[in-house]
């Protein structure tokens, strides 16, 4: 069951105070206290200049404080950034920015201990194998809200497909279990996706298939997709619900909705040559803050620049609006379960 909140920092301080390892926990909180100043700040201040670098600030001690409630690091004293803004050929901002990401490095002989690689193997459980460079132009439509503005910058289609149920299925005789999801067909219709399409760009073809399906919502029909693989489990089935739903969360966009059904799910449709691109939804929204807030801290006029492009409406809308979902997005993984309201901001 999702938990209902008004208040995305009460659950925050819940799962620190419960999940945090003792010696670390008193840091954690600290970082969550400043998180909460750098966005009062922001929210605050009528000022677009100021906001995406408090922005960052506050996601960043966020981060902080979710890196140590995981357990993942003892403390985080000496911690970077692990983010480089860079330009490439051609020297415009945004358009031909790219950000180089460094792995975190302790056995070494300059040991660094880097913030989005830790982000990173939080998230994912896996680490960055080098040094990666992702261009901010295929980081911008990784993100659900505000992503037709960014398609109608672009001119281009959505890339998001909503997902319209995920059900979990269980057999009793051999005991395994496994998930299957719902998508309208006359969307990818509309979009002109193909099946093998939508398996490939949504990064799902190794993992799931699409089978036989004749039902229908709303008066639409549905195309169903199921996992190949099942998990299996030797006691309940409920024993291996997280562990299932850990091997598809990696591949589902969310927004948090202030009306019913409160959450809402989606795959992302990527061009196979970029895929190499797409990060967590959590950690896409992170740099992309990250590099807001580096340009409004060193290059200021060149956030102005950012905001006279084709991508005005989309910054705007990012800076402005995309805290309240990365918070309860943040909270839900501090709890580990889905944390819902009825009254975002």
């Amino acid at each position: 069951m999702p938990l209902l909140a008004t208040n995305p920092w009460a659950i925050i301080s819940q799962a620190i105070r419960k999940r945090c390892p003792a010696p670390a926990r008193s840091a954690a909180l600290s970082f969550m206290e400043q998180a909460i100043d750098f966005h009062r700040s922001a929210v605050a201040g009528g000022v677009l200049a100021a906001k995406p670098l408090l922005l960052y600030y506050c996601f960043m001690n966020v981060v902080k404080a979710f890196i140590l409630t995981s357990g993942l690091r003892p403390h985080l004293d000496v911690a970077q950034h692990g983010l480089s803004e860079q330009l490439g050929p051609g020297g415009r901002q945004l358009i031909d920015a790219f950000l180089r990401a460094f792995p975190t490095n302790l056995g070494g002989r300059q040991p660094a201990l880097n913030l989005f690689d830790d982000f990173l193997n939080v998230l994912r459980g896996a680490e960055l194998a080098a040094q990666t460079s992702y261009p901010l132009l295929e980081l911008l439509p990784q993100t659900v809200f505000g992503h037709r503005l960014w398609a109608t910058a672009e001119g281009v289609n959505d890339r998001f497909i909503g997902v319209e149920d995920v059900r979990f299925f269980s057999s009793v005789t051999d005991r395994s279990l496994w998930l299957t999801m719902y998508i309208f067909a006359p969307t990818l219709t509309w979009l002109g996706v193909t099946h093998q399409q939508l398996l490939q760009e949504a990064g799902l073809a190794n993992d799931w298939r699409v089978v036989d399906c004749n039902e229908e919502k709303d008066g639409q029909r549905l195309v169903c997709l199921e996992q190949r693989n099942a998990i299996n489990y030797t006691h309940r089935a409920a024993d291996k619900i997280m562990e299932l739903v850990d091997g598809v969360r990696q591949h589902l966009w969310a927004t948090v909705l202030t009306t019913r059904p409160f959450r809402r799910y989606y795959v992302y449709l990527c061009p196979v040559a970029q895929r190499q691109f797409v990060l967590p939804q959590l950690a896409s929204i992170y740099a992309i803050a990250y590099y807001l807030g580096s340009i409004t801290r060193y290059r200021p006029h060149h956030f102005e620049n950012i905001l006279n492009s084709n991508y005005e409406a989309f910054i705007d809308g990012f800076v402005n609006d995309q805290s309240g979902q990365f918070l309860y997005l943040m909270a839900s993984e501090f709890a580990q379960q889905d944390v819902v309201t009825s009254a975002t901001v």
